[in-house]
């Protein structure tokens, strides 16, 4: 079996429209995939460290602060001490927060059952396969506590 350009055309164009449906409901918030992202995390590891959380997403902790500025102002998500040091700060997704991030998520995951619903176990089981594979150099440069996020 061999990999081709169409391969990866076809990886581009199903990660548009899996995006397309959360897209679509962030832009009613006014919010972007960034936006999501972090959402996704806080709402799935409340008290996450903001150097946690730029390690989760793969991004620097200046590279955070604004869209995290946005979400905090919007009051989507609150900081506060952290229990561990008083130095840092805790993260926890708001009732609003976390229904915007079900809102957007939602979609996608309701979208992917239907999809394995056509194509079936054994394609579920390679298609987790291939992107655990795609996933590892990215969670083994990643800070322990994302691994929870793939793991259950």
């Amino acid at each position: 079996m061999s990999i081709g350009e169409r391969d990866i055309a076809l990886f581009f164009l199903g990660w548009r429209g899996f995006v397309d449906t959360a897209d679509t409901v962030l832009a009613e918030h006014e919010l972007g995939r960034v936006d999501h992202r972090i959402l996704y995390v806080v709402v799935r590891q409340p008290g996450i460290t903001v150097s946690e959380l730029a390690g989760a997403l793969g991004i620097s902790r200046q590279a955070l602060h604004r869209p995290l500025s946005g979400l905090l102002r919007r009051g989507y998500v609150t900081r506060s001490a952290s229990a561990r040091s008083r130095r840092e700060r805790a993260l926890s997704a708001t009732a609003a927060g976390a229904s915007v991030e079900h809102a957007a998520t939602g979609p996608q995951l309701t979208q992917l059952e239907q999809v394995v619903a056509i194509a079936g176990p054994a394609a579920l089981a390679g298609w987790r396969a291939v992107m655990r594979c795609l996933a590892e150099s990215t969670l083994a440069a990643s800070p322990p506590s994302t691994r929870h996020l793939i793991e259950s």
